[in-house]
C-alpha cells in the first residue's frame, strides 16, 4: 500500500497534495469565518472530524472525503443563510427531521431560480468528485477511520448533552455547523426518549370534535378581531419606573376596563401563545419539541378557535408581521383553520414596519369583505419586539420626552 502510495504521488506530486489539503484548509478558514467562540468552534473541529472519518470508512481517500465533507458543511452553510434571510432563523436538525417532498416542492414553487443552480452544481460537482477520485494519491484503512469517527461522535455527543446548545442562538446568523449538529444530538435524544410528543401512555378522554353544521346562530353575528401585540407589557409592574402621561391607556378596553387574558408564554416565544390560542391545546405537550410546535402542528392539528368559527358562518383572516415561511406559522395557521393568510411580503411591508402599517393593513382588508358575513381576524404586531439600541422610528414620536428613569431604561423597555 505504501509503495502504491508513493507511486501515485510521484506521479501527481503537488497536485494531489493539493487535493488532499485544500478541503481542509477551507474548512479552517471557513471556521474562523462563522464560528465565534470556543464551544462551537470546538463543535465545528469535532463535526468536520466525524464527516471526514464518516467518508473515509466508506471511500478510503481523503482528498475526495475531505471534499465532499466540504461540500456538505457549504451547503449547510448556504441553506442557513437563505433561511436567516427568509425566516429570521438559521437550520436546525429539526428541519432535517420534519423536511418532505411537499417542503422542497414549495421550496422550489416560491423560489423557481434556484431550480438551475442546483442543477448547475451537480453537474459542475460530480466531474470534480471524480477528478479527486483519480487524483488521490492515499489509501486510509476503513477500521481506524471508523474507530476514530465513532470517538469524535462519542465526543461530540457527551459535550453537546453536557452543554445543550440555548435555542434562541437559532436566531443570530452563525455557528451554522455547530448549532447544526449540537441540535441534533438533543432531538434524538429527546426523540427517542419521549417522541414527539410527551403525552400520557393511553386515556379514556377524547375531543369531542363538532359536526360540520352543528352551529346554528341566532341573530346577527358580530366581527371578532384578535390582536397579538408581542412584548406588549405593562411595565408598571416592575417597581420605581416612571412612564409618560396617559401611558396605562394602552392597556385598557374600549370601556375603561383593564382586562387579563392568561396564556402559557409570556416572556417566551410568541408561537407558543400564538399555538394556544388559535389550537386552543397546550404547547407543553411538545416537551422539548415545544419550541418548533407550530412546524411539527402544521398539517395536524386541525382544530381550534378559527375552524370552530368557520363552522358558525365565519369568514377566518390573518395579518402577519412576517414572513409566512417563520416557524411555518403560513401552514400553521392555515391547518388550523385560516382561509386567508396575509404576511408581510404579501402585504408590501418593507423591512421592520411600525404597528400602525398592519393596523391600516387590517382596516383595508375588512374594508374589502362582503358584507353580511361575519369575520374573525387575527392581527399580528411585533414592532415592540426588537431590543432597539436606537429609537424606532423617532419621526413617529416628535414630542417623546424621556421620562427620567435613573438609571436610563432603554427602548425596548420602554
Amino acid at each position: 500500500v505504501a509503495a502504491v502510495a508513493a507511486s501515485r504521488l510521484g506521479r501527481f506530486g503537488i497536485l494531489g497534495l493539493l487535493a488532499v489539503s485544500t478541503p481542509q484548509l477551507a474548512a479552517l478558514g471557513l471556521m474562523v469565518q462563522t464560528e465565534t467562540d470556543f464551544s462551537s468552534r470546538l463543535c465545528f473541529v469535532l463535526s468536520w472530524a466525524l464527516l471526514n472519518f464518516f467518508w473515509l470508512a466508506l471511500l478510503r481517500r481523503p482528498a475526495l472525503s475531505g471534499a465532499l465533507s466540504l461540500t456538505m458543511v457549504v451547503v449547510l452553510v448556504l441553506l442557513s443563510r437563505f433561511k436567516h434571510d427568509v425566516a429570521q432563523m438559521t437550520v436546525n436538525f429539526v428541519d432535517l427531521m420534519v423536511i418532505d417532498r411537499d417542503t422542497v416542492s414549495f421550496l422550489f414553487t416560491i423560489f423557481p431560480d434556484l431550480r438551475w443552480p442546483v442543477i448547475g452544481a451537480g453537474l459542475v460537482t460530480a466531474p470534480l468528485m471524480a477528478a479527486l477520485w483519480w487524483l488521490d494519491p492515499f489509501r486510509i484503512r476503513r477500521l481506524p477511520a471508523l474507530a476514530l469517527g465513532l470517538g469524535c461522535l462519542a465526543a461530540l455527543t457527551g459535550y453537546s448533552l453536557a452543554y445543550p446548545d440555548e435555542a434562541w442562538r437559532g436566531y443570530y446568523d452563525d455557528g451554522y455547523l455547530s448549532k447544526f449538529t449540537r441540535s441534533g444530538v438533543t432531538a434524538v435524544s429527546d426523540l427517542l426518549r419521549y417522541g414527539f410528543l410527551e403525552a400520557d401512555a393511553s386515556t379514556t378522554a377524547h375531543l369531542n370534535m363538532p359536526l360540520l353544521d352543528a352551529c346554528h346562530p341566532a341573530g346577527r353575528r358580530p366581527n371578532i378581531i384578535m390582536i397579538h401585540d408581542e412584548s406588549s407589557f405593562d411595565i408598571r409592574a416592575a417597581s420605581c419606573v416612571k412612564v409618560p402621561a396617559g401611558y396605562g391607556a394602552h392597556f385598557k378596553s374600549y370601556d375603561g376596563k383593564e382586562r387579563k387574558f392568561l396564556a402559557e408564554s409570556n416572556g417566551g416565544p410568541s408561537w407558543y401563545t400564538e399555538y394556544n390560542v388559535l389550537a386552543g391545546l397546550s404547547s407543553r405537550s411538545f416537551g422539548r419539541f415545544s419550541y418548533f410546535v407550530t412546524r411539527l402542528a402544521s398539517g395536524h392539528v386541525e382544530r381550534g378557535l378559527p375552524r370552530s368559527l368557520r363552522r358558525c358562518g365565519y369568514q377566518t383572516m390573518s395579518v402577519y408581521p412576517a414572513f409566512g415561511g417563520f416557524m411555518s406559522a403560513r401552514d400553521f395557521q392555515t391547518t388550523a383553520g385560516i382561509e386567508h393568510f396575509y404576511d408581510a411580503h404579501d402585504l408590501g411591508a418593507k423591512e421592520v414596519e411600525p404597528d400602525s402599517f398592519f393596523y391600516d393593513s387590517a382596516v383595508k382588508l375588512m374594508s374589502a369583505q362582503a358584507p353580511g358575513k361575519p369575520l374573525f381576524m387575527f392581527v399580528y404586531l411585533a414592532a415592540n419586539h426588537f431590543p432597539w439600541e436606537a429609537k424606532f422610528r423617532p419621526e413617529l414620536t416628535p414630542a417623546w420626552l424621556p421620562p427620567g428613569n435613573v438609571p436610563s431604561i432603554d427602548e425596548y423597555l420602554r
